[in-house]
């Protein structure tokens, strides 16, 4: 996803159904990781406003049910009456999709995948595990200021301890 905020995109729809992982037959301790279903996708310079606003909190609740955990906390909100501070037209305007929330839905992916991970060819001590956790966990900080940018992210785990081998081309012909 990094690679696609640099060329100004953004996917607006991370999720764990929208991950697919190929793991080679012939070469095992490879795996490739796609994204697909972009059809939310947008320019980072447009303002694409957020499509998690309920007319009650009992209807933002049962969506958050359904989807809530690889959604930014700031793309949901509940708005009011027409013509007021509140109103659908004054919110939509408020909670747009930025990069940031890339990074929350990828975070929490990421989490998801290793969070059991133990893997010491991978981690190598145990205080290397911890520190790609925290690396994880920075990008579902609830706030989207204090954020870790998935750029940041991916530096550190391309770097010492782990050197994370990324291909220069995220287009495989036997996916």
């Amino acid at each position: 996803m990094d690679r696609v905020h640099k060329g100004y995109l953004q996917h607006n729809d991370i999720s764990p159904g929208n991950v697919l992982l190929h793991f080679p037959e012939d070469k095992v301790s490879e795996v490739y990781i796609g994204v697909c279903d972009w059809g939310l996708a947008s320019r980072v310079c447009e303002t694409t406003p957020s499509r998690y606003g309920y007319s009650s909190d009992e209807a933002r609740t049962e969506a958050f049910k359904e989807r809530g955990s690889f959604v930014a906390p700031e793309l949901w909100y509940t708005y009011g009456k027409p013509n007021s501070e509140t109103s659908l037209e004054t919110l939509r305007r408020r909670h747009l999709y930025m990069q940031a929330a890339d990074a929350y839905s990828v975070g929490v992916v990421a989490n998801m995948i290793w969070k059991d991970e133990d893997d010491f060819d991978l981690f190598k001590d145990t205080a290397g595990k911890a520190r790609f956790a925290v690396a994880l966990k920075e990008l579902t900080n609830p706030d989207p200021k204090s954020r870790s940018t998935l750029r940041l992210v991916h530096a550190t785990l391309t770097f010492p301890p782990y050197n994370f081998q990324i291909p220069e081309c995220c287009y495989r012909k036997h996916i």
